[in-house]
């Protein structure tokens, strides 16, 4: 975290506060008008664009907590690969994250039904903003737009595919997704068996691409009222922000921490073989690549991840995107998420 920003949160925001109110930002009359209409505000935008810092700055300024939307920050163990922060010492709790062990198989679905219960019992029965914060777009879209559309899962036709998988490999199966649904097949890797394999599985199911699905999501009826906000920068700032994070990662201790988890038995668990940063320590781990080559495997295959999601959060309309490196100080950059929220609210209530 930013040494402004750490200072900010240490200090009670007594002078960010006066900055917005000379701006005519009412905090304590924008958070009625929240709470009035029932809105959650969504902080997304790809790794290391700095959405967790500002949402844990506008949950102090709005005197609420976080909904953590990130599909590895659920696990217990993996801290310093996902960037987990540490918010107790600032009166502010974060939800969804440490709740599973790393072996747990946590799908869309259910990751929807706990975000949901928690928003039900703990935000607005006491007058609490909802305000999830994070980078994994389907999981978001989940939440705000439902994925009730979605089959099942059917075990008979996923057990195939997986036995299919280990038996002529993930490639192959990744180009068969791509002639089924070449629009999903470009958001996801070719070694993402997960996601192969469930988009197959849809497919053999309704005859449908899972692309096509997606698309329906967002003509759904909204289950939340949402104003989204997106952290975004230009593509060389927000590189070499994920070049001094990963190498940060290795200084924390990265290494030590897959070392435990292997230790512990997970070493073969699907979150640890499929996040970046985890599959690559694994390998160098075990011998298949040096150091330096998993360093520099780490920031690559961050970029990639970087770059889909910006693809995904780009075909999103609703977004209010916000350029981050625009700024030279916090005060003007939290200033301007507040003006666009209060204007939201303005467009609505009249």
């Amino acid at each position: 975290m930013s040494e402004e920003i750490t200072n900010l949160l240490r200090n009670d925001s007594g002078d960010l506060k006066e900055y917005l109110k000379i701006n005519k930002i009412d905090l304590n009359k924008l958070s009625k008008k929240l709470l009035k209409l029932k809105k959650i505000l969504i902080i997304c935008g790809p790794t290391c664009s700095g959405k967790s810092e500002i949402g844990i700055l506008l949950a102090k300024l709005l005197g609420t907590d976080i909904i953590s939307i990130d599909s590895m920050q659920v696990y217990r163990g993996m801290d310093i690969g996902t960037d987990k922060q540490d918010t107790s010492g600032y009166n502010i709790k974060q939800y969804m994250t440490d709740i599973f062990e790393p072996d747990k198989i946590l799908s869309v679905v259910e990751f929807r039904d706990l975000v949901d219960e928690i928003i039900k019992k703990n935000f607005f029965p006491f007058s609490r903003i909802p305000l999830l914060v994070g980078g994994s777009g389907l999981y978001i879209r989940s939440v705000v737009n439902g994925i009730d559309n979605v089959p099942a899962e059917n075990k008979k036709i996923r057990d195939k595919l997986k036995e299919g998988i280990k038996k002529h490999g993930a490639i192959n199966y990744y180009l068969r997704l791509k002639d089924l649904d070449e629009e999903y097949a470009k958001k996801i890797s070719q070694n993402d068996t997960r996601r192969i394999v469930r988009a197959l599985e849809v497919y053999e199911i309704t005859g449908l691409s899972f692309s096509s699905f997606q698309k329906t999501w967002k003509n759904n009826k909204t289950t939340y009222n949402s104003i989204f906000l997106g952290i975004e920068m230009d593509r060389g700032v927000l590189y070499e922000r994920i070049e001094n994070r990963v190498d940060k990662m290795f200084e924390k201790g990265l290494v030590e921490e897959v070392k435990k988890l292997v230790d512990k038995g997970y070493g073969n668990c699907r979150s640890i073989t499929q996040a970046v940063g985890y599959k690559e320590v694994l390998k160098y781990i075990r011998g298949e690549i040096t150091l330096d080559d998993c360093v520099e495997e780490i920031k690559k295959n961050t970029r990639k991840l970087a770059k889909k999601q910006i693809t995904w959060f780009k075909s999103e309309s609703k977004i209010n995107w916000i350029r981050a490196d625009n700024y030279d100080n916090i005060f003007s950059l939290i200033g301007d998420i507040f003006k666009i929220i209060q204007k939201k609210l303005e467009n609505e209530l009249h």
